[in-house]
């Protein structure tokens, strides 16, 4: 088991050791985005056969096993330090197993356009927790941004909300309470300097995401009989090595090398993602409340990339 130095007790200063954003990882973070956006229509099919808590279950079981196979295969495989533990633990019960278990959940309940924005919505409790916990200031681009986002969200979720039924509010409760599990892993990383979020810790982040979704499967939905259906088989691989087992190592690296605002304003690309393909694959109607909102969310996605600002100035200050 390797160990790491313990870090300097001054705080550190982030944005002095940060080094420019590559093309390469720009071009992987274009593509988790749309992996996940892909994902949610994936979801909906197989909420069909796949009861929720196995379908969160297997997701990241498989996830476990392909990548403890793999850290094994490339030397890689090592047990967290005693600082690591809490941000694995964080990362698969806040980010992995509980937002996946409620977003499962919900879809069985709302369709899935309007629900991945509501779900990637963390901006929400990110950008007043930054400020309270972090004590980040907002820049001039990041508050445009920010703004742009949260006046997408308002004219995509409200008019959902206003004309939703007791069914439908149910969904819409377990994707807020989805988001804010996520924000808080974003803001316990951010404040958790020293952990390096590599592929080493991959394999038990989602094995503490997978195993208690396992138990808590068996208990409440019994025997997993949907594994004789071949569907849920091609969905289980959509879900769990390509979108959790690549995607997450990708978005992990995101929430530790930008800052907290940026990340939660990056991730709304997943539902425009999201929102564009369910209208393909269910006929989720693109109307015009929705084409506008996903205007403003593109806005905000595009501000913080812009050449004449630069990522460099996105990063978290100390």
């Amino acid at each position: 088991m390797s160990t790491q130095s313990a870090p300097s007790r001054a705080h550190p200063n982030p944005a002095a050791k940060q080094k420019p954003l590559s093309g390469l990882f720009l071009v992987c973070v274009v593509v988790a985005i749309c992996i996940w956006g892909g994902n949610w229509p994936v979801m909906k099919i197989g909420s069909q056969f796949i009861s929720p808590l196995w379908f969160a279950a297997s997701r990241f079981f498989s996830a476990a096993v392909l990548s403890f196979l793999i850290a094994f295969a490339i030397g890689k495989l090592r047990l967290p330090t005693r600082r690591e533990w809490p941000v694995v633990i964080g990362v698969g019960v806040l980010q992995m197993g509980l937002f996946t278990a409620l977003v499962t959940g919900a879809l069985h309940f709302v369709m899935p356009g309007r629900a991945s924005l509501i779900a990637y919505a963390t901006s929400i409790w990110v950008v007043p927790g930054a400020a309270l916990f972090l004590k980040q200031k907002l820049s001039g681009q990041q508050s445009l941004a920010t703004v742009c986002s949260y006046a997408g969200m308002a004219v995509i979720v409200l008019p959902a909300l206003l004309h939703a039924d007791l069914h439908s509010m149910i969904g819409y409760l377990m994707l807020g309470a989805a988001s804010l599990s996520w924000a808080m892993n974003i803001l316990q990383i951010k404040l958790t300097p020293g952990v390096k979020l590599d592929f080493d810790l991959l394999p038990w982040q989602t094995l503490v995401a997978g195993l208690p979704l396992c138990v808590l499967a068996f208990v409440f939905e019994g025997a997993p009989v949907f594994l004789l259906d071949h569907h849920s088989w091609y969905v289980i691989a959509y879900t769990g090595p390509l979108a959790t087992a690549l995607t997450f190592l990708i978005v992990l690296q995101m929430t530790q090398r930008l800052s907290p605002v940026t990340v939660s304003v990056c991730m709304l690309g997943v539902p425009v993602v999201g929102l564009t393909l369910s209208s393909l694959v269910f006929g989720e109607t693109l109307s015009p409340d929705l084409m506008l909102g996903m205007g403003l969310l593109c806005m905000g996605l595009v501000l913080p990339a812009l050449p004449s600002f630069g990522w460099r100035r996105v990063a978290l200050k100390g």
